[in-house]
């Protein structure tokens, strides 16, 4: 089996210490046609105000998928789709965006595996601050070890001096045996890193931690599925910020998540937090 792609090496520990922690008020509607097209809604409300997103997932030919068309309520537009078996192995991308009053962006990207190798190159075509811009990303797999790195070159074609510069550069280094998982990986030119470990306990239980070096934060969390609709999930830094998320499966189709956020150092501030996340569908 190919080796995780770059930004997926550490995805595990990442997504546990994350995923599902929302401190805003959110609501979530999924369908799903007979046709295969699924369309997502979501809003949200926070302290300065209401945002809204409305999305679309679809394969509108054989072997091309639209992963993403998207418009929120700030008038951005956004489109991924891909060509998933352009050969053996090899899987095409273009994504786009624009709207907002934000610069607009336009990737083109190729991800070709191997049994013991990922690749992914991407040129973004709209990078006015010294692009194009060219990026690669490669991991290599032997044994329980990957490892891999990564590279951005702004070409400078629209920069106004002309000269070509080496955007980022960093590595990354990972072991994986059973349920253990762990890794090594730099960020903003090799000056950083951050440590994750993922440990799969039991069926019913996660734990992972991270540390990361320049900010010297340590953070360890975990995940308890109680039963079949219930599941608690927790996280501590040694900032002292405290969250906690309990994830209730009220029907087939219907999901709640409550969210809390304390500032253990401080009880008297004003930075506590709390979330209410609805999905359907």
């Amino acid at each position: 089996m190919a080796p995780a792609k770059y930004g997926d090496v550490a995805k595990s520990a990442g997504d546990l210490l994350k995923n599902d922690y929302c401190f805003d008020r959110k609501f979530k509607l999924k369908t799903k046609s007979a046709n295969g097209l699924e369309l997502t809604t979501e809003g949200t409300l926070k302290s300065k105000g209401v945002s809204g997103k409305l999305s679309a997932k679809f394969a509108p030919f054989q072997g091309i998928t639209m992963k993403k068309l998207s418009v929120n309520t700030s008038g951005r537009f956004e489109t991924e789709a891909s060509l998933d078996d352009a050969m053996e192995g090899l899987k095409l991308t273009v994504k786009a965006a624009d709207g907002a009053d934000a610069p607009p962006s336009g990737v083109l990207a190729g991800e070709y595996k191997t049994s013991n190798a990922t690749v992914l190159a991407e040129v973004d075509v709209c990078n006015t601050n010294g692009g194009p811009t060219l990026y690669c990303a490669s991991t290599f797999s032997y044994d329980n070890f990957v490892a891999g790195g990564e590279v951005r070159y702004n070409t400078g074609f629209d920069s106004s001096d002309g000269k070509p510069s080496v955007a980022d550069y960093n590595g990354v280094l990972g072991y994986k045996a059973g349920d253990l998982t762990a890794s090594l990986q730099t960020k903003s030119k090799a000056s950083d890193a951050t440590l994750s470990i993922h440990q799969q306990y039991s069926k019913d239980t996660e734990l992972a931690t991270t540390y990361n070096h320049k900010s010297k934060l340590i953070t360890v969390g975990g995940i308890y599925k109680l039963d079949g609709s219930t599941t608690f999930q927790g996280k501590v830094g040694s900032n002292g910020i405290v969250s906690a998320n309990a994830i209730q499966k009220v029907s087939p189709g219907v999901k709640l998540i409550s969210s809390v956020e304390v500032d253990a150092k401080n009880f008297a501030a004003d930075s506590h937090k709390f979330g209410l996340q609805l999905i359907l569908g």
